[in-house]
């Protein structure tokens, strides 16, 4: 089974639910299955609640590679990294985590700054390895966990899936991911130097890069995590 399509498919028809019926158990709209079985890629979030529902590993329905036993949450090692700068975290090998806090980030035009907003989910943070932590050499209490907005980091992140970003490392270093401030939007982007000057890069390619002179521009945070991997290194 090549595509996530494939593999839905034989879980759902496995487990003997109908579209609607994954739907209902799953917390998603039947629309949302049925766009996931015709090869449209969602966000991460959706396809974990199917995951979980179905009683497979999310890892391997949005990605292959061997499956994990039913309810088992864990990073298949045949799972490949999409980017060769992402390392794979197997979850449940630490159980020791570090709290990070879940929260959206106000801006407001014309201010530098921001402001955060907590959120409730999942009580309203995010469970870190605390290897993860101590590797990157990251302070918890300059960490907040942000949700990525939009498509045009697609395929390295889709809508809705969370981030960790280092609020305390604002030095702009070419090609890696920070969390930025643009024109009082927040959105998540690859900053590249190139002719002496700076550009914001979509993964996208309906997305061109865009030169930040022609716009204002803040560093919130670079980007040092993901759920299941770490993010680091020049992409």
């Amino acid at each position: 089974m090549r595509t996530l399509a494939e593999r839905l498919i034989w879980a759902r028809e496995q487990k003997g639910l109908t579209q609607a019926a994954l739907a209902k158990l799953s917390g998603v709209t039947q629309s949302t299955i049925g766009n996931l079985e015709s090869g449209l890629r969602l966000s991460a979030r959706r396809i974990v609640d199917i995951a979980t529902a179905l009683e497979v590993d999310p890892v391997w329905l949005a990605n292959g590679g061997a499956q994990a036993k039913p309810g088992a949450v864990e990073v298949s090692e045949a799972a490949t990294p999409p980017f060769p700068s992402m390392v794979r975290v197997r979850v449940g090998d630490e159980p020791d985590t570090i709290p990070v806090r879940r929260v959206e980030i106000k801006l407001r035009a014309g201010f530098t700054g921001f402001e955060t907003v907590p959120e409730v989910e999942d009580g309203g943070v995010l469970h870190v390895p605390r290897t993860v932590i101590e590797s990157q050499k990251l302070t918890p209490h300059e960490l907040l966990a942000v949700r990525v907005r939009g498509c045009s980091m697609e395929p390295l992140l889709f809508e809705d899936d969370t981030v960790v970003i280092d609020t305390g490392d604002r030095q702009p270093i070419s090609r890696e991911l920070y969390a930025v401030n643009w024109k009082a939007e927040a959105c998540v982007k690859q900053l590249v130097h190139e002719g002496g000057q700076w550009y914001l890069r979509s993964m996208h390619p309906d997305h061109p890069p865009v030169n930040v002179r022609s716009g204002e521009c803040e560093i919130i945070g670079r980007v040092v995590y993901q759920p299941g991997r770490v993010m680091k290194g020049r992409f």
